[in-house]
This record gives C-alpha cells, structure tokens and sequence, in this order.
C-alpha cells in the first residue's frame, strides 16, 4: 500500500509517496557516497574483523541456551 501525502511544496509534487522518497534519499546517498565514504573505511574494516567474531559468540548462546532449555525440560 502506498501512503499520499498531500504536500503544496515541491518535494512533496515530485515524490509523492514515502517510498519514492526513500528511493531519492538512497539514491542522493549513492551519488554523494564518494564524498564520505572513504570516513567510513575505518569504521568498516574494524565492523568486518569483529563481525565473525560476535557470530561465533551469538551462535555459541543460542546453542547453549537451548541444550539448557532441552535438559531443564527433561529433568522436571
């Protein structure tokens, strides 16, 4: 379902529903992104090198929450 809004500015004639708003705000980023994207780099290399790390840890609870859930239910 798209969402009208009834906007007398001109943002609101050229994009008149919340996704074709998001499409130029993602769009606008794009063609900005050579801009700040090397800011963000650092930032990015650092999320890559914990991000296999913290999948490791989050998989290791959820297996061990549920062989605690699976024997707590057997024993009572």
């Amino acid at each position: 379902m798209t969402m009208q809004h009834n906007n007398p500015d001109l943002w609101g004639t050229l994009f008149e529903s919340t996704a074709e708003r998001t499409g130029a705000v993602v769009s606008a980023a794009m063609i900005s992104s050579p801009l700040w994207l090397s800011s963000i780099k650092p930032v990015s290399d650092v999320a890559a090198a914990i991000a296999p790390i913290l999948g490791c840890i989050y998989l290791s609870l959820q297996i061990g929450f549920k062989l605690w859930d699976r024997t707590r239910n057997e024993d009572g």
